[in-house]
């Protein structure tokens, strides 16, 4: 039996646009990780939390996978300061917020490209900015019917109309934020547009500084592997990071970098015409042999583009590796009940990519984050996902 591959590893990790820090994603790797250990048979121990830098927390975790022992450091890479910092808390500013960026995506045509390239992908981010629009010219309808029963009924009847009718218009608008994670969605399109423009140099500078932190870990030979994890916006980020990182590594130092992309929306970035900065660092990456590159998107996954080359549309030589697409099929890791609940919670299937299954599969986050296979060899019998259009709609885009 061959040797394992990899016995230490690094995993660096980037969140998606999230005000939860280190405490809550490695309390949800300590629990998925008890859960995917009783179902796989892997032992795992994930150790206490640790702050290891001004903006990096870590943990390790111990695991025996596959018949192989490993030693796996998990970074996590904070920018959950940045997020609060674009966190609009009251209602009325998250309603300017999401007008304002949803104009500026359909001005700029990423509302366009999503409807024609992944429909799912565009009802997410329309459909926030559409929903809002209809509550406001609702409260508009109930003001205006209540200046009729004034006329009619005078001051009393007009009141009894608005005390039904605001406090319903409001609950319906609540269910609807809790239902669709409006909220949420809404305050991270409106950063991607800020980044977009460069318009946040916070975010610039703590990329680079994790760019930093990176490229001295690949220069260093105590891991097996370097794993570079990204799951929703963290996945634009990781690119980034991973871009930077390279172009700071010395001439044929000869460093690997495995990158793993998770539920990926980069084309709300790319797709922007003033982000081009971000285009050419999706080129520096989706170009360099020193990088595997591994995205992973699903098709219930109403977040992401599914299965869309992140690459799409640029110039990338023809020998350029590109990032492998690969399907998780959620289907295959629950029984068919729970994947119902999974497929129709779209939040929670947004992050399932870092949850346990139900039931023993080929994609295992813990086994892909702590197991004894590099990301390469884990994926290297899977064929990737070449030419996805199944959410294509009027012919889609030319290729």
């Amino acid at each position: 039996m061959a040797a394992p591959a990899v016995r230490r590893r690094l995993v660096c990790y980037l969140s998606g646009f999230d005000p939860q820090g280190p405490a809550h994603y490695h309390q949800l790797y300590a629990q998925e990780a008890a859960r995917q250990a009783a179902v796989s048979g892997h032992t795992l121990q994930v150790g206490r939390r640790q702050r290891t830098g001004e903006h990096v927390a870590a943990w390790e975790v111990d695991a025996t996978i596959e018949g192989s022992a490993v030693q796996t450091r998990y970074e996590f890479l904070r920018w959950d300061d940045i997020v609060r910092a674009h966190w609009p808390r009251s209602r009325w500013a998250l309603l300017r917020t999401t007008l304002w960026a949803s104009w500026q995506c359909w001005r700029d045509g990423v509302m366009w490209y999503s409807w024609r390239r992944s429909w799912p992908a565009f009802l997410a981010l329309a459909g926030p900015g559409l929903a809002m629009l209809i509550w406001v010219l609702l409260l508009a309808v109930v003001g205006a019917a209540g200046a009729i029963w004034w006329q009619i009924g005078g001051p009393v009847a007009s009141g009894v109309w608005l005390l039904l009718a605001l406090p319903a218009l409001v609950a319906l608008g609540v269910e609807a934020e809790r239902r669709t994670q409006m909220a949420w969605l809404m305050r991270s399109l409106a950063c991607l547009v800020r980044q977009g423009r460069g318009q946040t140099p916070d975010l610039e500078a703590r990329l680079d500084l994790f760019a930093q932190h990176l490229a001295a870990a690949l220069q260093r030979s105590e891991h097996d592997e370097v794993l570079l994890v990204g799951h929703s916006s963290g996945a634009m980020l990781a690119v980034s990071v991973a871009a930077r990182a390279l172009a700071r590594l010395p001439v044929h130092c000869g460093a690997r970098l495995s990158l793993l992309t998770l539920g990926n929306c980069g084309a709300t970035l790319s797709q922007q015409p003033a982000a081009q900065s971000y285009r050419d660092e999706l080129v520096a990456v989706g170009s360099s042999s020193a990088v595997h590159w591994l995205d992973v998107s699903a098709p219930p996954d109403g977040c992401c583009y599914a299965l869309v080359d992140p690459c799409e549309g640029l110039s990338l030589p023809p020998s350029a590796p590109g990032a492998k697409r690969l399907n998780p099929r959620f289907a295959q890791l629950f029984t068919p009940a729970s994947y119902e609940r999974i497929r129709h919670d779209k939040y929670r299937c947004h992050f399932q990519y870092l949850m346990a299954s139900e039931v023993v599969g080929e994609y295992d986050f813990f086994a892909i984050t702590a197991g004894p296979r590099s990301l390469q060899e884990r994926f290297a019998h899977r064929e990737g996902v070449a030419d996805f259009r199944q959410f294509e709609c009027f012919g889609g885009i030319r290729r």
